[in-house]
């Protein structure tokens, strides 16, 4: 007889079953864990979910990757923003059993899309006033090619009318 499993894989079961993302940070999760549970380390908490049968790991992010200009410091602080805005570093997970459907691959590329945009603006709007035009300008351009996508993806019949989706980035 098999033991029955733990509260928290439970809960990272529950969660994955719920969440419309499929695939999940496991930061994402262990903050939400954290924030009601109070237990674990997030090095205990992804041990334990990559260790469920029921779980599978998907490839990580690494939004630092490329910084190595960034104090410790820095780092730390650039790695709280992206979290702040949705944008999660380390593994990833999701159900076995949970299918990847074309659907979820139209709602994905929408908020990459709409998350990569809004970065964009932020990073134009962050430029400092001695930033040259070149270095505007390419910014510009990056901007026009994710708008180009926008379309691309509307024409394609991936991106789903605007009224289903939400204006702030997430996730």
């Amino acid at each position: 007889m098999s033991e029955a499993p733990s509260e928290l894989i439970q809960w990272v079961r529950a969660y994955l079953e719920q969440d419309e993302d499929i695939i999940v940070p496991i930061k994402k999760m262990w903050n939400d864990w954290y924030a009601a549970q109070g237990t674990s380390s997030l090095a205990e908490f992804t041990r334990v979910v990559l260790a469920d049968d029921l779980v599978e790991e998907m490839p990580g992010v690494d939004h630092t990757r490329d910084m190595e200009e960034m104090s410790p410091e820095e780092l730390e602080e650039h790695a709280r923003d992206m979290e702040a805005h949705g944008f999660y570093s380390g593994p990833r997970v999701k159900l076995k059993a949970r299918e990847i459907t074309p659907e979820h691959i139209a709602r994905m590329l929408k908020k990459h899309n709409d998350r990569m945009e809004w970065a964009l603006q932020q990073a134009r709007a962050a430029l400092p006033d001695d930033a040259s035009e070149a270095d505007e300008g390419n910014l510009i351009d990056v901007i026009m090619l994710a708008r180009k996508l926008r379309r691309d993806l509307r024409e394609a019949g991936l991106e789903p009318p605007e009224d289903e989706w939400s204006t702030r980035p997430s996730g």
